[in-house]
């Protein structure tokens, strides 16, 4: 007589409960991401706005020191010309410098403007922006080539970058706080939609243990 083996007991999945609880808590979460993502964009998107109107308002400011210089006399003395419109901006790297690249006045020279920029520097507005970071701290900048009045004068480089390391903080931090945000109404999500989906169904238990 053959001996019959015992089937193993049918493998119960997640409730129906568990399972609405936890596509209702992960739709939360994404939409909340999503949301996050949104804004971190928006917020950098609006720094650089920010910075590439700053940026030019600088460059304008140069330009208008580059096209006074008509003679040997005014080109000797806009190394302190540029000096002294652009020393108060402490967050303000500035680099003049010739068609060979010889430097004719510099300001935060830690800045180290990539050589990318300097070789290819615009010629007219609007001027793209570049960002690097060299040390402790983050900078964005522009290069804008300009002529000199002056008869014979090859045109000067003039290159300027912000330090941004602030709004690289701030954005840090923002961050930080948003994902710990989600994790936390993730959980939130979660307990009161367990909740909520109990309570929904708990008319339909009732009818299945009257049957």
């Amino acid at each position: 007589m053959s001996r019959r083996t015992a089937s193993p007991p049918p493998h119960r999945g997640a409730s129906l409960a568990t399972r609405l609880t936890w596509l209702f808590a992960l739709v939360a979460s994404l939409a909340l991401a999503v949301l996050g993502a949104v804004t971190l964009l928006a917020l950098n998107l609006h720094f650089e706005a920010q910075d590439r109107e700053v940026l030019h308002a600088h460059m304008q400011r140069a330009r208008s020191l580059l096209a006074r210089v008509d003679n040997t006399g005014a080109l000797s003395a806009l190394p302190q010309d540029l000096h002294a419109a652009f020393v108060t901006q402490k967050d303000l790297a500035v680099r003049v410098q010739g068609a060979y690249g010889q430097p004719l006045f510099e300001q935060r020279s830690e800045a180290q403007m990539p050589a990318a920029l300097l070789a290819r520097p615009a010629t007219a507005p609007p001027v793209p922006l570049r960002d690097w970071r060299e040390g402790r701290h983050s900078w964005r900048g522009s290069a804008m080539v300009m002529p000199l009045p002056m008869p014979g004068a090859a045109p000067l480089t003039v290159a300027m970058a912000l330090d941004i390391g602030h709004q690289q903080t701030f954005v840090t931090s923002l961050r930080r706080a948003l994902i710990g945000y989600v994790l936390l109404a993730a959980a939130v999500c979660a307990l009161l939609g367990g909740w909520a989906v109990r309570r929904g169904l708990k008319p339909l238990a009732l009818m299945r243990a009257q049957a």
